[in-house]
């Protein structure tokens, strides 16, 4: 079942986001990102909630103050920039992000998981990945004319399941675990560690219309001639195939990784008898480039170029 939970509210110490320096002319200065983050976050329903103007400096007083605003700790995120306003929020499941003012240095900020140098990138989709990122709710990642790409949860496992048990599904490919519980465990650990870590990896493909998974596509690391390697890889579930849902994500995806990776070039294994595969990758503007063995199988390596022009990255640090 998918979750009703989202981002309702942002709560922040405009005090603390200021980065006006004493030497200053104007005594509150905020960071032209910033500015348009709060101004923005209106349109997706957001409330802010400034903590100054509630003197809201511990716990019972948040709360009160989110019960004004009929929120609830669940539904907000906390944007703090002190050690001392992340302590309010300590014992609630409230999401927290740093902010690391140049003004206020020596903050540990240990409390949020998620730090920003600035806000001239985040929007409203960034602190929506945070909040999620907490509350281990999926990613939506892509989404392409008929269908989403979003990150698989437990509650998958079924639909997973019917989907491989076309024929044609691990004809060239590995299948599922047949013990359930290896299949979970392998799950969980994917999520925590591909997923949190690089911010990408092999999604579920959603009909937006029926809501029906179609088939799983992504983008895979690996290791490449002993050097670190970026593949994308699809499957399409046989009452879905050739109806241009491949073609349809892998471009997506393929986008995806022009923009959001450092990779220069993208990889696709392909059997050689996989003749669709083949055609779809050469349509896609892949080369072949060579056949190489990969965990005891001889697969076609083809390969694209990822154009440099890619969008500014945003500066975060990830606290562990």
């Amino acid at each position: 079942m998918e979750t009703q939970m989202k981002l309702q509210g942002l709560i922040i110490s405009l005090r603390e986001l200021n980065i006006a320096k004493e030497e200053d002319n104007e005594r509150f200065v905020m960071e032209d990102g910033l500015t348009e983050l709060l101004d923005g976050l209106y349109r997706y329903g957001v409330q802010i909630v400034n903590l100054d103007m509630f003197g809201a400096d511990n716990g019972e007083k948040l709360l009160t103050v989110l019960n004004l605003h009929s929120l609830t700790p669940e539904c907000c995120l906390l944007l703090a920039a002190t050690d001392r306003v992340l302590s309010i929020i300590e014992g609630m499941d409230m999401a927290a992000c740093g902010y690391l003012n140049p003004r206020i240095p020596g903050q540990k900020l240990s409390a949020a998981k998620v730090l920003v140098e600035s806000f001239e990138e985040v929007d409203f989709h960034f602190l929506e990945r945070v909040y999620q990122r907490e509350h281990g709710l999926p990613w939506t990642a892509i989404e392409t004319r008929r269908c989403f790409l979003r990150e698989i949860t437990l509650a998958d496992l079924d639909n997973l399941y019917e989907l491989y048990e076309g024929k044609s599904i691990t004809q060239y490919m590995e299948g599922l675990y047949e013990e359930r519980a290896k299949e979970e465990e392998y799950t969980r650990a994917y999520i925590e560690n591909m997923y949190y870590f690089y911010g990408y990896g092999m999604w579920l493909a959603i009909d937006k219309i029926t809501g029906k998974l179609i088939g799983r596509a992504g983008l895979n690391c690996l290791e490449l001639h002993g050097e670190p390697a970026l593949e994308m890889g699809y499957v399409i579930g046989e009452e879905f195939q050739n109806q241009g849902y491949a073609t349809e994500l892998c471009r997506e995806i393929i986008h995806f990784a022009q923009k959001e990776t450092e990779f220069d070039n993208l990889h696709c294994l392909i059997h050689k008898d996989n003749g669709i595969s083949i055609h779809l990758a050469e349509n896609l503007g892949f080369s072949w480039q060579e056949e190489l063995k990969v965990q005891g199988k001889m697969l076609q390596r083809y390969t694209k170029s990822l154009e440099r022009n890619r969008t500014k990255s945003i500066d975060i640090v990830l606290d562990n």
